[in-house]
């Protein structure tokens, strides 16, 4: 494998279709990867996380500090609007204002205690130390700590630079020789962005398999909606105005989703960028989620809004667009469970469905669960562990364990646990005396009994109910897509 595949293969199984460092899971499949090669994966990493300063947590000094605004009144507004934090382990929760009212009126007070007091309560009713949270930029976190988010911001800014080229300064598809400074310049009044022409120059020479991609993208775009007056946004007021109407439905205010409650923003609609007419400007969303899911598909059915989820796009592959959730497609179970596959030395497994595997592990080195679709359907899509136990509620079964939970009782040696995990490992994966199995247990580490567990337990519920197991899968796809019943429509460029 040359070092040109092997990046196009980690971009292709990263989360986003292109890879960062700050993302704990894209770190796990390099390390795969590499191990897979027989090269010195801790090395490699240890001297690629070398520059960038790591990852830092939140702390009450963080909070106490007096700036304009303060930073506690910054969480405490997070709070409010619902919005999700990121942890220091890579995952996002949103915080229950009535489970973490004590530490919230501290904050509200600024009367600030000890970090052993100020803790949270999350929407799945895991407790978090403020310790635990990831210091964002919002918080005052430098450059360093959030690189991936900047290259996020920057890579889809220079997309939305691209198709202004394409319909206002060249009228014609672009070649890479076409994202030059002149062009930029010309097409800047087309494109709403937070992201500067320096930075995009910047960012494409430093990650020259953007270019490329970037070109197939803009140029796919180009074809399918030609001759509109468009421009192209991306975390604009005009987007956020969009995704306020969501997240402040009165389907999410009144916790009326029976199913996905804490369904993020992204599973709603997952666009990077947003094409919009001068129809849409200002237009006034409705506040009840099935009309504003009609409104969009209405707009997208008359080309005056198209809300676009980018992926990298391969050196020899060409652009494949697909449309999600088009009100005029049923959604169907067309996914038939198949069965499993795994092996005693693995830490997770993989769940069989025609057409591809649900991978099922650990994003975390010992929590941080998830189920991520491998398949032409969603490939890179991921139901976390709150979007499987929304599932498995509204199919009336006993959801999963909580992921804190289950690893502190293995760090304790629970008893329950441990013969739990023994029924489902002899069970599932080899057939195993106690005896052997303890000795298993015992030179095995945390991430291998907590990643196996949470999977086995997953994989009983559709063993033991297969009347519903179809549908449970089918759920966890269209979560993974960003297809459930309440998301809207948007098209995936990949």
């Amino acid at each position: 494998m040359t070092l040109n595949e092997l990046l196009l293969e980690w971009s292709y199984r990263s989360e986003k279709g292109y890879p960062s460092l700050d993302s704990p899971s894209d770190v796990l499949v390099l390390k795969e990867i590499l191990n897979k090669l027989d090269l010195p994966s801790d090395t490699i990493l240890n001297r690629l996380s070398e520059s960038p300063p790591p990852p830092s947590p939140l702390s009450v000094g963080e909070l106490r500090k007096e700036r304009d605004p303060h930073r506690a009144d910054i969480f405490l507004q997070k709070v409010e609007k619902g919005e999700e934090f990121e942890l220091m382990n890579g995952s996002k929760i949103i915080i229950d204002k009535e489970q973490s009212a004590e530490s919230l009126e501290y904050l509200q007070n600024k009367n600030f205690p000890s970090r052993l007091k100020l803790t949270f309560t999350d929407t799945s009713g895991n407790i978090h130390s403020i310790n635990s949270f990831l210091k964002t930029a919002e918080f005052g976190a430098g450059a360093g700590s959030g690189a991936g988010s900047v290259d996020t911001r920057i890579m889809e800014s220079a997309h939305c630079y691209g198709c202004a080229i394409a319909y206002y300064v060249l009228n014609r598809n672009i070649t890479k020789e076409d994202l030059i400074r002149e062009n930029f310049e010309q097409a800047s009044s087309h494109v709403v962005v937070d992201a500067s022409i320096d930075e995009i120059e910047a960012f494409l020479e430093r990650k020259p398999l953007w270019y490329e991609s970037t070109v197939k993208s803009v140029n796919k775009i180009y074809e399918l909606f030609p001759n509109k007056n468009y421009k192209f946004h991306r975390g604009s007021e005009q987007v956020e105005r969009i995704y306020n109407a969501w997240k402040n439905s009165l389907e999410r205010q009144d916790k009326k989703l029976d199913q996905y409650q804490t369904m993020r923003d992204d599973k709603w609609n997952p666009s990077d960028i947003w094409l919009m007419t001068d129809k849409v400007s200002n237009f006034d969303w409705s506040g009840n989620l099935e009309v504003l899911n009609g409104q969009i598909s209405q707009f997208y059915e008359d080309s005056d809004l198209i809300g676009v989820s980018l992926k990298m796009i391969g050196k020899n592959a060409g652009a494949v667009v697909k449309i999600f959730n088009d009100p005029g497609i049923p959604p169907g179970n067309v996914y038939e469970y198949e069965g499993y596959k795994t092996t005693p030395k693995s830490s997770g497994l993989e769940i069989l469905y025609t057409g591809g595997s649900i991978t099922c592990r650990n994003f975390d080195v010992v929590k941080g669960w998830s189920t991520e679709i491998k398949g032409k359907a969603a490939q890179g899509g991921k139901c976390g562990h709150t979007g499987v136990n929304d599932i498995l509620k509204i199919n009336n079964l006993t959801e999963l364990p909580n992921q804190q939970g289950t690893v502190d009782a293995f760090k304790e040696n629970n008893q329950e646990y441990y013969n739990k995990f023994y029924y489902l490992y002899d069970r599932f994966i080899e057939n195993i005396n106690k005896e052997d199995f303890k000795v298993k247990y015992d030179e095995s580490k945390l991430s291998w009994k907590t990643g196996n567990y949470m999977g086995l337990e997953f994989l009983s519920r559709l063993e033991d109910n297969q009347e519903k197991r179809d549908e449970i899968l089918n759920d966890v796809m269209r979560y993974a897509s960003s297809a459930t019943k309440f998301s809207s429509q948007f098209i995936k460029i990949s």
